[in-house]
Order: structure tokens, then C-alpha cells, then sequence
């Protein structure tokens, strides 16, 4: 009976402890889970941009050639149009107009050239970026399953401990069962029931404790701290 107090309180106290544990890393969970779906569309983003890089020098290549099929119909109509002109200002208006729209296909020849040249290297650094974002996605994805899988044992176990702790509080008195209560839901969130060492040092605020408490404490009384209010116990006792 001597050290019955401390084996139910210990008891509750092993269930609370557990309990704010799991609640704390169930809280961060969020957190975790948030970050790896950001690093996963951030991949995607990554991927989608690189795709994107290149495709638009393949549109400028395109649009380009567009341009040069319009000069070229052009230059095909004032070929035709200049065998019915009579005037000869007329007719060297349109050889001029039908050799600046040669010269301008030039230009734009080359620039489809640059551009075609441009989207090649566009499509590799795209085909390399894919890869490594598809294995930064893939582990951020798997990551997430796991984190989610491991939240939910996490919830079951709280459930467990939930519905055993009653258990627990039923061998309590009503004031015991306050003051612990008290002290678990205090600003330090320590352990209500704590050791004291061998050297009389409370294992809560680690100052030396009453020679009075040391009496209480092996005579198996309840017996609290006086500096910190917390419950103290010997491993003798236990023992």
C-alpha cells in the first residue's frame, strides 16, 4: 500500500505522456504533408515550364515559316500581276517589292533556322528536367502515402489511449487526480510525478528538496516538491 500511490499515478502518467506525444507529431503532420505536396508541384511546375521554354521557340520557328509562306504567295501574285503592266515605274515597283520580300525570307529563313536549332536544345533540357522531377514527384508522392498512412496509426493509438485512460483516473482520488491534472496542463507542460535522486535533487526543477519531503518520501506518504509543487517519489519506493 506504501507505494500504491505512485504505481496508479506513474500509470496515468506513462497514458499522458504517450498521448501528448503522438498529439504533438500528429500536429506537425499537416505541416510535413503540405510541404511534400509542394515540393511535388513544384517538380511538376519545374517540368510544365521547361516544356513550355521550348515549345515557344518552336512557335516563333512556326510562326516564322508562316511568314515566309505569306511573302512567298506575295512575291507568286506580283510575278503574275507585272506580265500585264505596261509601265515600266509600275513594273520596277513590283521587281523592288518581290526583292525585299526575297530578302526578308532570308531573314526569316535564318530565324527559323535559330529557332528550330533553339527548340532542339529546348527539348533535351526539357527530356533531363522531366527525369529529375519525375524522381523528386515520385519520392514526394511516396512520402505523403507513408506520412498519411503513419497519421492514421497515430489516430488509432490515440483513440486506444483515450479510452484506456479512464481507466487510470478511476484509481485516482478527486485531489490527487486536480493537482496532477494541474500540473500536466501547466506553462511547462514537465511530468507531474517525477524522481528524486539519490543526492535529494527533484528530478522537475533539479533543486534539492526538504528533509521533511525526504521523510515524507520514504515513509511512501504523497508527497510534493516544495519548490515546484510537483509530485516526487524514490525509485526505492517503487522498487
Amino acid at each position: 500500500m506504501a507505494v500504491r500511490w505512485i504505481k496508479v499515478l506513474s500509470a496515468l502518467q506513462a497514458c499522458d505522456m504517450r498521448l501528448r506525444d503522438l498529439e504533438t507529431r500528429l500536429a506537425s503532420i499537416p505541416k510535413e504533408m503540405a510541404a511534400l505536396k509542394a515540393r511535388r508541384d513544384k517538380a511538376v511546375s519545374e517540368t510544365s515550364a521547361s516544356a513550355e521554354a521550348a515549345r515557344q521557340f518552336e512557335r516563333a520557328a512556326k510562326a516564322a515559316e508562316a511568314e515566309i509562306e505569306k511573302l512567298n504567295a506575295e512575291s507568286r501574285k506580283l510575278e503574275q500581276q507585272s506580265a500585264l503592266v505596261k509601265k515600266n515605274t509600275e513594273y520596277q515597283a513590283m521587281l523592288n517589292n518581290i526583292a525585299l520580300n526575297k530578302s526578308k525570307i532570308s531573314q526569316l529563313e535564318n530565324v527559323v533556322l535559330e529557332n528550330l536549332d533553339r527548340f532542339e536544345e529546348g527539348k533535351k533540357a526539357y527530356r533531363k528536367v522531366r527525369l529529375e522531377n519525375e524522381a523528386v514527384a515520385k519520392a514526394a508522392h511516396a512520402e505523403f502515402d507513408e506520412l498519411a498512412e503513419f497519421a492514421k496509426e497515430v489516430r488509432s493509438e490515440v483513440e486506444k489511449l483515450k479510452a484506456e485512460r479512464p481507466s487510470y483516473v478511476c484509481e485516482i482520488d478527486g485531489e490527487m487526480l486536480s493537482s496532477y491534472t494541474h500540473l500536466l496542463n501547466g506553462k511547462n507542460s514537465g511530468m507531474p510525478l517525477v524522481a528524486v535522486d539519490a543526492n535529494g535533487i527533484c528530478g522537475n526543477c533539479h533543486m534539492r528538496v526538504t528533509p521533511q519531503a525526504l521523510t515524507n518520501i520514504k515513509r511512501g506518504a504523497v508527497t510534493h516538491c516544495d519548490n515546484c509543487q510537483h509530485f516526487i517519489y524514490s525509485e526505492d519506493a517503487v522498487d
